[in-house]
C-alpha cells in the first residue's frame, strides 16, 4: 500500500494536467452552452486512457524500484567486499613486512661472515644481490601504502650517488666495470631517500646487465638532467614503451631470468610522485642510457 502510494504522488504531475484540461474543457463547454453528454464521454475516455497509463507507469515504477533496491544492496555488498579486500591486503603486507624485516637478520650475519677475506667472491656479490631484493620488495609495500612518509628538501646528489657507488663497489671490482663519474656539486629538490631507491635500481640493473666497459654518471647543471649510461646489452626498441609496467621483465629479462618486472616499475611510480621526468634511450649490444630531469 505504501508502494501505491508514492507511486500515486510521483505521477501528482499527471493527475494535476488532467484537472487543468478538464477544468478548461468544462468551462468551455458550460459558457457556450454545448452538450455536456459529449464532455464526460470526452472525460471519460481521457481517464481511462489515463488508467492504461497508469497502468504501465505503474509496471515501470516497479521495476525501477526493484532496481534501485538490488542496486542499494549491491553497493552495501560491494562496499563490505572492499573492506574486506583493505583488511586482507593490509594483513598480507603486514605479514611480508614481517618477513622481510626477519629476514634481515640472517642476512646481516651471512655479510659479516663472507666479510672475511677468504670468503668466496661469487657468494659476497650474489649476498648483495639478495640484500637488494629484499629492500626491493620492502619498497614496494610502503610504495604502496604511502601517506606521509615523504620529506621534500634540497638533496646533495652526489652524497646520495656516492652512497650507491660505496654500496655496489665490490661487484664493480669483481666486474672489472669502470665507473665514470665526477663530482657534480648539484643540488635538486626532492625526498632522499625515494630518490635514492630510484638510482639505486638504475645502477644496480647497469650493473647487472653489463658484462664489459663502463657506466657513466653525469649532471647537466643547465638541463637539471643526471644521466646513467652503461654499455650493457641494452633493451630492444619494442621494449622500451613497456619497462615501466608492473610486471614486465622483457626479452632481457627472460633471457637472463634477472628480472622480476618489479624494479623499473618503482622507478616509474616514483619519478611519477616526485614530479621527475625520465628519458630512455637504448641499442642491443650497444647500452642503454637513463635521464632522469628535475623541474
Amino acid at each position: 500500500m505504501n508502494k501505491l502510494w508514492s507511486f500515486l504522488k510521483s505521477e501528482y504531475r499527471v493527475f494535476i494536467t488532467l484537472l487543468f484540461v478538464c477544468s478548461v474543457f468544462g468551462g468551455v463547454f458550460l459558457f457556450a452552452g454545448l452538450n455536456m453528454e459529449y464532455f464526460v464521454l470526452g472525460l471519460e475516455i481521457i481517464l481511462f486512457a489515463l488508467f492504461i497509463f497508469l497502468v504501465m507507469e505503474w509496471f515501470s515504477y516497479v521495476k525501477k524500484e526493484d532496481m534501485a533496491k538490488r542496486i542499494e544492496e549491491l553497493e552495501i555488498e560491494n562496499k563490505a567486499l572492499q573492506s574486506k579486500i583493505i583488511d586482507e591486503r593490509k594483513d598480507l603486507e603486514e605479514y611480508f613486512l614481517l618477513w622481510i624485516h626477519q629476514i634481515k637478520t640472517p642476512i646481516t650475519v651471512c655479510n659479516l661472515i663472507l666479510g672475511k677475506p677468504d670468503a668466496d667472491h661469487r657468494l659476497r656479490e650474489q649476498m648483495i644481490y639478495i640484500e637488494e631484493y629484499t629492500n626491493m620488495a620492502m619498497n614496494y609495500l610502503k610504495l604502496l601504502e604511502r601517506t606521509s612518509d615523504m620529506d621534500i628538501y634540497e638533496v646533495d646528489l652526489d652524497i646520495i650517488i656516492s652512497s650507491i657507488v660505496k654500496k655496489y663497489s665490490l661487484i664493480f671490482i669483481e666486474k672489472k666495470i669502470l665507473l665514470d663519474y665526477t663530482p657534480t656539486n648539484a643540488k635538486v629538490i626532492s625526498d632522499a631517500k625515494w630518490l635514492s631507491i630510484m638510482l639505486e635500481q638504475i645502477i644496480s640493473n647497469a650493473l647487472k646487465y653489463t658484462k664489459s666497459g663502463k657506466i657513466s654518471i653525469n649532471f647537466d647543471n643547465e638541463l637539471l638532467k643526471l644521466s646513467i649510461k652503461d654499455t650493457g646489452i641494452g633493451i630492444p626498441s619494442k621494449d622500451i614503451k613497456k619497462i615501466f609496467d608492473r610486471g614486465y621483465s622483457g626479452f632481457n629479462g627472460r633471457v637472463n631470468e634477472k628480472s622480476s618486472g618489479l624494479g623499473l616499475y618503482m622507478v616509474g611510480r616514483i619519478a611519477q610522485i616526485l614530479n621527475i621526468k625520465i628519458e630512455v634511450y637504448s641499442k642491443l649490444n650497444i647500452g642503454s642510457e637513463f635521464n632522469f630531469i628535475f623541474k
